[in-house]
């Protein structure tokens, strides 16, 4: 009986995931923006050294980080494969698809579709976001 979780505890990482899929459905799929405001913290921070600074910090960097991915893949497409939660993290296993059709941090468009895969670990604590680390691979890139 020790591994059991509590109620309490079982419904808080069930709301934890609820809240990670809707960074990636409702601001990286949907494109709404908006969403940040409410489920990030205002000390937000992505740990992934391979994006620009701008981007990496509270929820007007992941407002742009997003409206840049909009811009530069408009066929993207983000399917999650495992979602783990334990305690305040949620990991989510992904695989993100589409044909790059505008510049991308100085990347110029290819107009060749990718397929990159991915996890994210989120931390979140009292409802918001306060944390993600990203890594990812390009499985294929034009």
């Amino acid at each position: 009986m020790g591994n059991q979780q509590s109620p309490d505890s079982s419904r808080l990482e069930e709301e934890n995931k609820a809240l990670a899929l809707r960074y990636h459905n409702e601001l990286f799929q949907k494109g709404q923006l908006e969403v940040a405001d409410e489920i990030l913290s205002p000390d937000f921070i992505i740990h992934n050294p391979v994006l620009p600074e701008a981007v990496r910090n509270g929820p007007e960097g992941t407002k742009k980080y997003a409206a840049a991915i909009i811009e530069a893949v408009p066929d993207r497409k983000l399917e999650h494969h495992d979602i783990i939660a334990k305690g305040d993290k949620v990991l989510i296993r992904w695989t993100n698809s589409g044909t790059n059709k505008a510049p991308l941090f100085g990347n110029p468009p290819t107009s060749k579709a990718y397929i990159a895969t991915g996890f994210d670990l989120f931390r979140i604590s009292n409802g918001r976001i306060m944390e993600l680390w990203q890594q990812y691979n390009f499985a294929s890139w034009p």
